[in-house]
C-alpha cells in the first residue's frame, strides 16, 4: 500500500464496478466547493484485478468532484486483487456504519460551527438534535423524586460563584451589582433575557 497522496487526473479513475453505497454526491459536492477536498479516496492500482484504477473508497467524492468540473482529486493507492479489493470495499462502506453518535457533544458541535453549509446537516436537523439532546428526565410522579437529605447541609451560599462547564452560576441575586460583576468577571451580556420583576 502506498499512502502517499498523489493527485490523478479524473479521467483516468473509474467507480467501483458494484459499490453497494448509495451516497449523496450533490451533498458531497457542497462540502467540496465549500471547503474543498480534505481526504483523499483510494485507487487500486489494480495490477492482478480484472479492472485498473478503480475507486475502492471515495466513490461519491469522485462523482461530486466530476459534477463539479474538477480535472484532478487527490487519491491513496493500493495494488491488489479483486477480492481484497471487494474486502477493503466492504470495510470502507460497513464500518462507519457501526458507529454512532453523542448526541450532546454532536449538538455542541453543531452550534459552535459558523455556517451549517457543506456539512450534511441543515438548520432543521440542527433544531432536533438539540431538542433530543437537551431533554432532560422529568420526574412527574412525586414518588419518583430523591428525597430531601436529612443532614440539613447546605453546599452553597450566597454570593458564590459556580463555573459549570461554559456556564457561570451565581448564588443570590441578579439586583446585586457587585455579585453580577463577579459573574460576569468585568465582561458584559451580548444578550439579556429577563423575566418581572427584574425586567
Amino acid at each position: 500500500m502506498n499512502l502517499e497522496v498523489r493527485e490523478f487526473p479524473i479521467s483516468e479513475l473509474h467507480t467501483y464496478r458494484r459499490n453497494p453505497r448509495r451516497g449523496d454526491v450533490d451533498a458531497i459536492a457542497s462540502s467540496l466547493r465549500k471547503r474543498g477536498q480534505y481526504r483523499p479516496i483510494v485507487v487500486n492500482i489494480g495490477t492482478n484485478a480484472s479492472k485498473r484504477m478503480e475507486i475502492l473508497a471515495g466513490n461519491h467524492t469522485y462523482l461530486a468532484a466530476k459534477q463539479l468540473g474538477w480535472k484532478t482529486i487527490q487519491a491513496t493507492t493500493v495494488d491488489v486483487d479483486d477480492d481484497q479489493a471487494a474486502q477493503i470495499v466492504l470495510a470502507d462502506n460497513r464500518l462507519a456504519d457501526l458507529g454512532g453518535y453523542d448526541e450532546a457533544d454532536l449538538a455542541v458541535i453543531l452550534q459552535s460551527v459558523s455556517d451549517l453549509e457543506g456539512t450534511g446537516y441543515s438548520e432543521d436537523d440542527l433544531k432536533t438534535i438539540l431538542a433530543s439532546a437537551g431533554k432532560p428526565s422529568i420526574l412527574n410522579d412525586p414518588d419518583d423524586a430523591p428525597d430531601v437529605p436529612d443532614d440539613g447541609k447546605t453546599f452553597t451560599k450566597e454570593g458564590q460563584i459556580w463555573e459549570l462547564g461554559d456556564s457561570v452560576l451565581a448564588v443570590g441575586s441578579c439586583t446585586d451589582d457587585a455579585l453580577v460583576d463577579k459573574a460576569f468577571g468585568g465582561g458584559q451580556a451580548d444578550c439579556v433575557w429577563t423575566d418581572p420583576p427584574y425586567g
